[in-house]
């Protein structure tokens, strides 16, 4: 890594705010607005490659491109970009940044944006969409069994739910949310990933931090 190059990571270092569970949603929201602007260049310069990924399993596991697809925490939009290109032209973007909103507004990959806290429920109504994801975003849910029971409610029998979190997180209590909608028979586990690098560039991550992919089909 170059000297400017370190000098740019510490100033949108992003380990700052990913590893605080419970950030107000006013300093989560200041701290991605501030970073909108250069957030791709960031991420993609040091290998963040989870949105190409997600994008490629929603495909492959046989989601209709007419049925619109729910992207929560979409962010400045790179998954959204990437479905795109495969073809779905109905994606709804939800995040609670507002700048970066904006950003994801610029790449007119989107059918809809709209400004959302995960933690409440969502204002869609029931069967609504294809397919559900919600990629590196749930490090900042509290409300983790809420969210997973409101993507079941909004997403359409046999459609899927695609998720990706942290391997340092991915806790008993998140594994606890996941399990109970197996449990119930409200939604079957098709693919849970071996652990793939989450940012490999980056000083602080590199090989040592990974995520966990995990896909279900919804009954």
């Amino acid at each position: 890594m170059t000297d400017s190059q370190s000098a740019h990571t510490e100033e949108r270092d992003v380990t700052k705010l990913i590893g605080v569970t419970s950030a107000k949603l006013d300093e989560l929201e200041k701290y991605y607005d501030s970073w909108s602007a250069t957030y791709e260049k960031d991420l993609t310069s040091m290998g963040y490659n989870a949105p190409q990924i997600a994008a490629k399993a929603i495909e492959k596991h046989g989601v209709d491109p007419s049925l619109p697809i729910l992207d929560a925490g979409c962010g400045v939009g790179l998954t959204g970009h990437h479905l795109g290109e495969l073809g779905f032209k109905s994606v709804i973007g939800v995040d609670y940044s507002s700048k970066s909103l904006e950003r994801s507004e610029e790449r007119g990959c989107y059918s809809e944006l709209i400004r959302v806290d995960l933690n409440r429920p969502l204002d869609f109504p029931d069967d609504h969409f294809g397919a559900a994801q919600c990629i590196g975003t749930l490090t900042y849910i509290e409300n983790i069994d809420g969210l997973m029971h409101e993507f079941h409610r909004v997403v359409k029998p046999g459609g899927i739910v695609q998720l990706s979190h942290r391997v340092d997180l991915y806790d008993d209590d998140y594994q606890k949310a996941l399990a109970s909608l197996t449990e119930k028979n409200l939604w079957a586990h098709v693919h849970h990933s071996d652990p793939h690098p989450y940012i490999p560039g980056h000083e602080d991550f590199g090989d040592d931090q990974a995520i966990i992919f995990d896909i279900f089909r919804i009954h």
